[in-house]
This record gives structure tokens, sequence and C-alpha cells, in this order.
């Protein structure tokens, strides 16, 4: 039979392991915090093409979709090959959005697609084949949606129309109904004289 641990020797290991890795993490963190001696370093200036990237998304986060659409495109134009891909996804979003006036789908399913095609290594290519689809989709339901307003609207003008044809008859059949009052009145008149 073995002998018993007492409890001091049987939780030796945890906390030795408790130890060193509150030890390893207070040193690994201590490196982080103040680097060089302590002393802070400056932060530095975002590259022109981050600032323009910045802004772009800051003038669609505020609304200004017109502002966002020409920082994009200069941002396409000058950086193509570094941002273009993030330009483009951009400019798809904004004529997506359904809050921009002049949201276009088919312009942004140009974008998406030039994303695509011109940049087969983006991170935004999935989430550009999702908006194609998703926009491919909406395009199809506005179309059954315009083909059935538009079979509506014919059939409201039949039903109109035969509303119209419905009244007439009546007023025919009302107007008959006074002729042939008429003459069983005139009939009933014409009888006590035969009578007579």
């Amino acid at each position: 039979m073995g002998r018993k641990h007492s409890r001091q020797r049987k939780h030796f290991f945890l906390y030795f392991a408790c130890w060193l890795s509150f030890s390893l993490t207070s040193a690994g963190c201590a490196s982080f915090h103040k680097p060089y001696g302590g002393e802070q370093l400056p932060l530095q200036k975002p590259s022109e093409e981050k600032q323009l990237l910045l802004r772009a998304k800051s003038s669609f986060a505020r609304g200004d979709f017109l502002t966002s659409i020409k920082e994009n495109q200069e941002i396409l134009n000058r950086f193509p090959e570094k941002y273009g891909d993030h330009a483009l996804y951009a400019m798809g979003l904004i004529y997506a959005y359904p809050e921009y006036p002049d949201a276009n789908y088919e312009t942004a399913l140009t974008f998406f697609k030039k994303l695509i095609r011109e940049y087969p290594e983006s991170v935004f290519k999935n989430q550009a084949k999702i908006w194609i689809s998703i926009l491919n989709q909406t395009a199809e339901n506005e179309k059954e949606m315009d083909k059935n307003k538009k079979q509506m609207d014919l059939l409201e003008k039949a039903l109109n129309a035969e509303k119209k044809q419905i009244k007439n008859l009546q007023n025919q059949i009302k107007s008959l109904k006074e002729i042939d009052l008429g003459i069983e009145e005139k009939k009933r008149e014409a009888l006590p004289e035969i009578g007579q």
C-alpha cells in the first residue's frame, strides 16, 4: 500500500504552476508597458493613404456619402495596389446603402464585381460575393414587385371599368323600372274607362 501524501505536498505542483505563470506573465507584461527604460514612445503619424482611408470611413459614418465616394475614388486612383480593394468595397457599400439618396444597386454591383476581378486575393472578396448575391436577389425581387404592381394596376383599371358598367346597368334598370311603372299606371287608368 502506498504512502498517503500530505495536503501540502498534494498541491505543491499546482502552487508551483500558478507561481510560474504569474512570474512569466508579470515579466512579459512589464516589458510591454514601458519599453526603452520607461520613456513613452511618440505615436507615429499615419501615412497619407491611411489618413485618406480614415477620412473616407469617417465621412461615411457621418452620412457624408459624396465626400466618402470622392475620397475612396482618390484612394483608388492614387494607391490602387495597397488600398484599391478597400476603396472599391466602400464605394459598393455606399451605393448599396438604403439611406444614401442616390443608392443604385447596379452601380454597387459594378464595384463589387470589379473588386473580385481585380483583387482576387482581397480580404473583402467573400464579403463582396455575398453582397453580389444579396443585390442580385434584391433586384430580382424588385422586378417581380414591379411586375406585380403593373398587373395590380391593370386589374384595378379593369375593376373600375366593371364598376362603371355595373353603375350604368343599374341606372338603365332604374330607368326601365320607371318606364314599366309608368306603363302600368297608364293601364290602370285605362281599365276603369273600359269598364264604364
